[in-house]
């Protein structure tokens, strides 16, 4: 005969801080067009490489990222993070 299996209460289902931690501090699902998605990864990365960014640090400018619109047209974007510096 076979041994019938005894369920475990605590595997599978929700439990409170389980799954995938992220590095950044909230996130949200989002559609995107799917051309868009490298433009979007570029964005994502061009901003965690420039996070020390501040006064002391000149601008700093990402490599192109061509693209098609929705229109389909021909596109290249450049993305640009330049420290904010206090008004005087």
């Amino acid at each position: 005969m076979e041994e019938e299996k005894t369920k475990n209460p605590n595997h599978g289902g929700f439990r409170p801080g389980a799954g995938r931690k992220t590095k950044y501090e909230k996130t949200v699902v989002m559609r995107v067009p799917e051309k868009y998605k490298e433009a979007i990864q570029a964005l994502i990365t061009h901003l965690d490489d420039t996070a020390m960014i501040d006064k002391s640090y000149r601008a700093s400018e990402s490599e192109p990222v061509y693209l098609r619109s929705l229109q389909d047209k021909k596109q290249h974007i450049i993305f640009r993070t330049e420290p904010m510096l206090p008004k005087t």
